[in-house]
């Protein structure tokens, strides 16, 4: 039997992060997000008889902007009974956040909340992002939770040229799977659909052996294929004779932080909040749209959400109209409005 230390799997492409030299090309993504069924068909096989597989990471981008990353993770989990990570930015840690995702954190064996300097700052350093991130195992007391850090990025390069090799690059480890029942031995490889025109050589991105096609699946062609190294494009990129560390810096071109994918992460997480009945923690992440992004359509609808579960029908329907005078299309007052009429 085949050991497989771990699948990754994105439950989005896209993050709220601009990080130069991002392995995975997340400030170049369009906004994407997948469903636990996109993943079945590879997964049932490197989930097989042939195989064990150690766990499945879910991974971005930022998993949490998925919609739902709860319900995405249960349904991985339920499929495949494998112990489950997930990595984050961390960006959405707060009381009231750890509370909400409780079902989730029960799921997980690995929590990895990297330390990304811009992201801790606006958390108010790491010994308050540790404090919260502990509470996670009052949920799960057996959990464990790592802080890897970021302040310092490997800047990838690429090259016209084969080089020698000199050394083993620790990216070859890695077992990515894509929609398209591809699997990837190099994120930098196995994402380069995402990565701009010119970034890569020529090269590196035409190297066999970087993916393999699980529809064409054979196990003796795959262990091949997974115990290869060097891989040919090692010797296109740098990491294979030194791996030069920078400081962390924001993609050029590009702010920070994506504030747009932030708002609608914490509008979802504070309707998720009232379907909980978690009524102050809703109120409070409304409270926090408003102070960080304005007087906003988003903030009267959680008011009307958890005005309506208090059974104030006026005040509901006060912040849903409140809602459209803002914002004449919005979808989810004209829908909330539309059940109170």
């Amino acid at each position: 039997m085949f050991e497989i230390p771990y699948v990754e799997i994105h439950t989005v492409d896209h993050c709220n992060n601009n990080c130069r030299w991002c392995h995975n090309y997340s400030p170049f993504c369009p906004e994407k997000e997948y469903e636990p069924r996109d993943y079945f068909p590879g997964l049932d096989i490197l989930n097989g008889e042939n195989f064990h597989l150690g766990a499945i990471s879910l991974m971005g981008g930022e998993p949490f902007l998925h919609s739902d990353i709860t319900r995405f993770a249960f349904q991985i989990y339920e499929r495949y009974k494998r112990p489950m990570v997930i990595t984050s930015n961390g960006f959405w840690l707060s009381e009231e956040a750890v509370r909400a995702y409780k079902d989730l954190w029960q799921l997980m064996s690995l929590v990895k909340i990297s330390r990304y300097p811009t992201i801790e700052k606006r958390l108010g350093g790491y010994e308050e992002a540790y404090r919260i991130a502990m509470l996670i195992k009052e949920y799960n007391p057996h959990v464990r939770i790592q802080f890897p850090q970021k302040s310092i990025f490997n800047k990838l390069e690429t090259f016209d040229q084969p080089r020698e090799v000199k050394r083993f690059c620790g990216n070859s480890h890695c077992m990515a799977l894509l929609r398209d029942m591809t699997v990837h031995r190099c994120g930098a490889g196995g994402y380069q659909r995402f990565a701009p025109e010119g970034m890569l050589s020529e090269g590196f991105k035409n190297c066999p052996h970087m993916s393999y096609d699980l529809k064409s699946f054979d196990y003796h062609d795959f262990v091949l294929w997974r115990s290869r190294f060097p891989l040919e494009a090692c010797s296109y990129c740098n990491f294979s004779d030194r791996t030069p560390s920078v400081g962390w810096k924001v993609e050029k071109g590009h702010k920070p932080f994506n504030t747009d994918y932030e708002l609608a992460y914490h509008y979802n997480l504070a309707k998720s909040m009232v379907i909980q009945e978690n009524l102050e923690d809703a109120q409070r992440r409304a409270e926090f749209i408003r102070c960080n992004y304005g007087e906003l359509p988003q903030v009267d609808v959680i008011n009307g959400l958890v005005a309506s579960q208090h059974g104030d029908m006026a005040g509901s329907l006060k912040a849903f109209s409140s809602a459209l005078q803002k914002d004449s299309n919005n979808p989810d007052a004209k829908y909330f409005l539309d059940l109170l009429s």
